[in-house]
């Protein structure tokens, strides 16, 4: 009973922080920041325009951001959803989430199931698509139960997949009670079915090791969506450790019109980082997410103060500023949008000030309520240029 009643309050302070109404401080803090731009542009004004029009039309606008914890949580980008487009379904969803990551358009719950992630180094080897993460049936019957928050509960459901016997998988059952089964016709292959499907469902593996690989949500006609692809700890190179041809099938599957890329945080901390390096990276990662998405805006957000904790105090980052300017680099050469939590923040105060408004946690990452702040900040700044 006692953990019910934490559990109960924990969702309640989330709830209340995260939809309660925007608090007088961070009003005030964004009107005092009204003439001080934490965006810039590089893109061209007939893109902006282009991007302006489409978001006006609200008619299959996509929009999806890759990251690292600051947007794993998904506060940032649930502000972005709620106030930048009418979404009506969720696009890509990881298979389940890694622990202190979540997707607040969906609820999970699991048994017999074990969460693979790209990000461990033990897991060089395996066979990753599109973000990263797998969950890996560790028994026959093991299941995964999933709904979404969402008022609509009725979706076309893409599901990837794959096993080690060219027979069927997972069985897959509705809140309509209809079954379907999902097959894998190649050995240890990732394939892609899709479903219509009644949230909530129950997805039942068939074969022990079974493998999920994510989900693709969408309407059949108007698809709106703002959809995350990110792992806490990620760094902007993250995605050399996805399958290239299983990402570049995934990336064909929903068109985006503003891409949001918010690395960096991790990358300043990582010992051997060179520069050059990073930017070929993520520039080449910027071009092969164009390939699929020949009218998508780009934004790169270079991230807030990375500290460290050392001897009991926090230290900035070593390569931060180093970091810093080469995502202003890339933004230019790539012609995108950058936008600069650090500027922002260092125009507000600094670091310490939002520490003590209990905005900013004194690691890298923030409180609800100054993610909140800084999505906020982040759209009043794109209305400059796009005056939606």
């Amino acid at each position: 009973m006692l953990v019910n009643k934490i559990k109960l309050f924990l969702f309640l302070f989330l709830f209340t922080n995260l939809f309660g109404s925007t608090n007088d401080l961070i009003d005030k803090i964004l009107i005092q920041s009204k003439n001080h731009s934490a965006l810039t542009s590089y893109v061209s004004k007939k893109d902006l325009k282009r991007f302006k029009k489409k978001l006006k039309s609200e008619n299959n606008v996509g929009i999806r951001i890759f990251g690292d914890s600051h947007i794993a949580a998904d506060f940032l980008p649930r502000v972005l959803r709620g106030y930048l487009i009418k979404s009506n379904s969720i696009g890509f969803a990881h298979a389940l989430q890694p622990k202190y990551q979540q997707n607040l358009n969906l609820k999970y719950s699991y048994k017999n199931f074990e969460i693979l992630n790209s990000k461990n180094p033990k897991n060089a080897k395996l066979n990753f698509p599109l973000g990263g993460i797998i969950a890996k049936a560790k028994e026959k019957n093991a299941k995964i139960n999933i709904d979404t928050t969402l008022n609509k509960k009725k979706f076309e459901v893409g599901f990837l997949f794959k096993a080690e016997h060219n027979s069927n998988a997972f069985s897959i059952k509705d809140a309509q009670g209809k079954k379907f089964h999902l097959r894998s016709f190649k050995n240890n292959k990732w394939s892609y079915k899709k479903l219509e499907l009644a949230f909530p469902l129950e997805i039942t593996a068939l074969q022990k090791n079974a493998e999920l690989g994510g989900y693709f949500i969408t309407n059949k006609n108007n698809n709106n969506f703002l959809d995350t692809i990110a792992i806490n700890g990620a760094k902007s190179d993250i995605w050399l450790s996805w399958n290239p041809l299983v990402v570049k099938n995934e990336l064909k599957l929903l068109n985006n019109d503003l891409i949001i890329l918010a690395y960096g945080s991790n990358d300043a901390l990582f010992q051997g980082f060179e520069k050059q390096t990073f930017k070929n990276n993520l520039k080449h990662w910027i071009k092969t997410l164009r390939n699929y998405n020949k009218n998508a805006i780009i934004m790169l957000v270079s991230p807030p103060n990375v500290t460290y904790k050392k001897n009991q105090t926090y230290e900035l980052a070593p390569n931060f500023f180093t970091i810093r300017e080469a995502l202003y680099e890339v933004a230019k050469e790539e012609k995108t949008l950058i936008f600069d939590m650090y500027k922002f923040m260092k125009d507000t105060g600094g670091k310490n000030k939002w520490i003590e408004q209990k905005l900013s946690l004194k690691d890298v990452h923030l409180t609800i309520k100054g993610y909140e702040l800084m999505a906020k900040k982040m759209l009043e700044d794109l209305k400059k240029y796009i005056h939606y």
